[in-house]
């Protein structure tokens, strides 16, 4: 929830992914249980194709206003069709960019206001990554005015695994584009799994960053970049709130970690408050 900090100025929204449930309850009831735990600010993480259809969105969106649920962002399954968004491959491209447009349909259903996208992968390591950042600014551009067209923000997102990997792709991709509906949404955790600054991708997102998904990590030589709760690991969260302030971020910070980083729903709760009073102070 938002509100008014010790520093007299607005704070930003805090709230959780359905994510955070994911393999232990399915969306509708990770809504309920959101809802019984006074979760009042969420983001639907949309784990199934028949999750995109408005049945199962219309569902999702009573849940939500029984309890008071804004959601303020939604997220696809991305492997199953944003790299096909990208493809040069015309059936390719109508294919995907058909359930491109069910699931920013169940998004405008549900309120959402932005759309957090993954895009293109780079699965392929043995192969070094060149983009043409012409064709993808083109495509971002249709895709994000696309979104437009359901009063949706696409939020392209950094993910270590897909073309944003690295920080200077934001500046990039902008550059090349001419839609000013093009955001993107800032992941912590894959941050440091990409091996970059998390400061160095707020400053590439500029003025454009509008969503942010809130975790930790514990870097080891054995098992890599872990992923942990909120101030549990090793992300400088005091220079993270400040940085945040400078920019004068406004958007949404949405715990999203994975369901085995903690044991019970009250963990999770304990958490979540305490990144509310946190971002709060």
């Amino acid at each position: 929830m938002s509100g008014v900090g010790s520093n007299g100025e607005e704070n930003v929204t805090v709230g959780m992914s359905t994510a955070c449930f994911y393999n232990r309850l399915y969306n509708e009831q990770a809504l309920e249980e959101m809802g019984r735990m006074g979760i009042r600010d969420a983001e639907v993480f949309f784990s199934a194709r028949m999750e995109y259809e408005e049945p199962f969105v219309v569902l999702c969106k009573d849940i939500c206003d029984t309890y008071g649920i804004t959601v303020h962002a939604v997220h696809a399954l991305p492997i199953q069709f944003e790299p096909q968004l990208f493809s040069r491959h015309g059936r390719q491209f109508e294919e995907a960019l058909g359930i491109y447009r069910t699931v920013l349909r169940a998004g405008q259903i549900l309120g959402a206001k932005n759309y957090v996208f993954h895009g293109a992968t780079h699965l392929k390591i043995a192969r070094k990554l060149t983009l043409d950042m012409a064709f993808a600014g083109e495509r971002a551009s249709l895709l994000a005015d696309c979104a437009a067209e359901y009063g949706i923000a696409l939020c392209y997102e950094n993910v270590h695994w897909c073309w944003y990997n690295i920080p200077g792709f934001a500046r990039a991709l902008c550059a090349h584009a001419k839609s000013d509906n093009l955001y993107f949404t800032l992941d912590m955790k894959q941050a440091a799994q990409s091996g970059h600054d998390l400061f160095d991708y707020i400053d590439d997102m500029g003025g454009r960053l509008r969503h942010i998904h809130v975790c930790d990590y514990e870097i080891s030589a054995e098992a890599g970049v872990v992923p942990r709760m909120p101030f549990r690991g090793q992300a400088d969260w005091r220079r993270l709130r400040q940085k945040l302030r400078e920019v004068n971020y406004g958007g949404a910070l949405m715990l999203e970690v994975y369901s085995n980083n903690y044991g019970t729903y009250d963990e999770l709760m304990e958490t979540y408050n305490e990144a509310r009073q946190f971002f709060a102070d």
